[in-house]
């Protein structure tokens, strides 16, 4: 049976210091005897930072575009090939500068993926002279250094041998305001001990299903796998009836009626897709949503697993 891999997303703007912790990360690792990989991004055609890693370190290189946008399936094979290939304790993922940590995250919860990972802790690194002089930078770019904020489990506030005492006070002041259940962390040279890496979540594994159980923010998730075909119309039933706070579904699936096909489903926004998979996946279910009431939905989806034996 396959161990579930760490994976820890590592976000922040250009220059703030992911790459420098990322090496105090694996230099740690090396350390304590831990099987590392890593996956790096770069929006050039070049990846100027894996070459200033240790020699040995298994890197997934993904260039020519964010792997929060236009690479998103190259970010979920290069996961998948590192888990079935290495099988590491942890994977890095080293973003991009101008990458959303939430597309990262959803990412990770692919079906093809979720149920041999889980996220372990996005780390934000925030270059703190950047954020105090962020009106010289775009609206745009301003309300990324946000959303890399508001998102993050983990805020490493950076460089601060640059800033005085009233600069940090007014740092950590805005940086609460906008995510006051982070955990943040004065850093100069991004150094921290992989001790004090904040944990996401905790994963908790029930007789069929795999519970995400959210510790720190109000976006969480839930992997849940289906042995067995289930009722197509009990399905849609069940999908028109979910609240509102569950934006994003997605996952494979197969019916009592035709049990031969399996199907990737996917929905957003209220709207749902299925789409005929040539490969007979396992049928894992992956749900995000805010305030995710699990043990509601995990009794829910018990009750379609049965609906097919049942009708």
């Amino acid at each position: 049976m396959m161990k579930n891999v760490e994976v820890v997303i590592l976000s922040g703007f250009l220059g703030s210091g992911k790459t420098t912790l990322l090496q105090n990360l694996l230099d740690q690792e090396k350390k304590h005897d831990r099987k590392y990989a890593v996956v790096m991004n770069e929006i050039g055609n070049v990846s100027i930072d894996s070459d200033i890693l240790s020699d040995g370190t298994r890197i997934e290189e993904i260039v020519n575009g964010c792997i929060c946008c236009t690479n998103k399936s190259q970010l979920e094979k290069a996961i998948l090939t590192l888990t079935l290939m290495e099988q590491p304790d942890v994977i890095y993922i080293e973003s991009s500068g101008i990458a959303h940590p939430m597309e990262i995250y959803d990412t990770c919860l692919s079906p093809v993926i979720a149920e041999n990972i889980f996220v372990k802790s996005i780390m934000t690194v925030l270059d703190g002279p950047l954020w105090l002089n962020q009106k010289r930078l775009s609206l745009k770019i301003r309300k990324l250094l946000e959303e890399q904020v508001r998102y993050a489990d983990q805020i490493l506030i950076n460089k601060m041998d640059l800033l005085n005492n009233l600069e940090y006070e007014k740092l950590l002041t805005e940086v609460n305001g906008l995510n006051p259940l982070a955990v943040k962390k004065m850093t100069t040279y991004s150094k921290i001990s992989l001790e004090d890496i904040a944990h996401r979540e905790e994963k908790v594994t029930v007789a069929h299903e795999q519970l995400h159980v959210e510790n720190h923010l109000h976006v969480s998730s839930l992997t849940y796998l289906f042995e067995e075909p289930i009722n197509r119309g009990a399905f849609m039933e069940w999908l028109n009836e979910i609240p509102s706070s569950i934006y994003r579904i997605k996952g494979f699936l197969r019916f009592d009626n035709e049990p031969d096909y399996t199907y990737l489903f996917q929905y957003a926004y209220g709207v749902p897709y299925f789409i005929e998979s040539e490969i007979n996946f396992s049928m894992n279910l992956v749900m995000i949503g805010e305030n995710l009431n699990k043990e509601t939905c995990i009794k829910q989806l018990n009750g379609l697993r049965h609906s097919a034996k049942k009708i």
